[in-house]
């Protein structure tokens, strides 16, 4: 399966890539993410998302 992040989507078992890549997709939209030391909820949502499937990928659980 692949993350995809649109319209609030978003599969069980994304990629790291993927997962990465939504991100930096929202971190680049962002103000709050762009601001030193402020905290986007939705970034460190994504951020989360993005650890959890590079765990998942290194132990061998995706992919």
């Amino acid at each position: 399966m692949r993350l995809i992040l649109t319209g609030g989507e978003q599969s069980a078992e994304p990629y790291p890539t993927d997962a990465w890549r939504a991100a930096i997709e929202h971190a680049a939209g962002c103000l709050t993410c762009r601001t030193p030391g402020a905290v986007s909820s939705e970034g460190e949502r994504l951020l989360r998302t993005h650890e959890e499937a590079t765990r998942k990928a290194r132990s061998g659980g995706v992919g």
